[in-house]
């Protein structure tokens, strides 16, 4: 009785994980095909695994006002924990230009940490500078990107999501802890897309 009783309860804590892993992906999944009809991009659904109880995470990839776009999660977590961090990248002609921002803060520090040495950078607005960390090698540049306007939008996704975005090699990157699951997360990496062909525009004609 106790055997069969054991058994019972583990086929009934793996079907209840099985469910609960079933559900969690078909929201990801949905979330992930809105960003692909509404920016034409390329969705990527991996197949499940294991008879379900591995899903690989989706994708979305291809060209964006002529840019090259995609949204995805990569293998390995923040500094290489088990923490799973969805990356948004979008490419930019300028390739010289390096720099990072996060929300200011312990995780900010945390993070802050492969900054490559770039120095923190504050600019003329106080507000600002309390609010969000960032740092590069360009302070000049960075300066003129970072308007009234951009530094309002960067302030407000930076700490609603406590993320991260990372500036260089023709890429910015907004990297944020946990997955796109629903509407407001989903709605918040479209405002970083918003924002970075805005900013990658500036950049370019500086």
């Amino acid at each position: 009785m106790l055997i069969a009783f054991f058994i019972a309860l583990v086929v009934g804590i793996a079907a209840l994980y099985w469910l609960v892993l079933k559900n969690s992906a078909e929201k990801i999944a949905a979330q992930y095909s809105i960003l692909a009809q509404t920016l034409d991009l390329e969705l990527n659904q991996p197949e499940p695994k294991m008879r379900g109880f591995i899903r690989p995470e989706p994708s979305v990839y291809g060209r964006h006002k002529d840019r090259e776009l995609s949204i995805s999660v990569p293998g390995k977590g923040l500094q290489n924990t088990r923490q799973i961090e969805t990356v948004l990248k979008l490419e930019v002609a300028h390739k010289q230009f390096a720099a990072q921002l996060t929300a200011s803060g312990l995780l900010g520090g945390f993070r802050q940490r492969d900054s490559g040495g770039m120095k923190r950078w504050k600019g003329s607005d106080e507000v600002f500078a309390a609010a969000i960390d960032a740092r590069t090698h360009d302070a000049e540049t960075l300066s003129r990107l970072i308007d009234p306007g951009t530094a309002q939008s960067l302030m407000a996704i930076l700490k609603a999501g406590r993320g991260t975005i990372y500036i260089g090699g023709g890429i910015m990157a907004y990297a944020e802890l946990g997955l796109i699951a629903n509407d407001s997360v989903r709605e918040r990496f479209e405002s970083v897309l918003a924002l970075f062909i805005n900013m990658a525009e500036a950049l370019e004609s500086s």
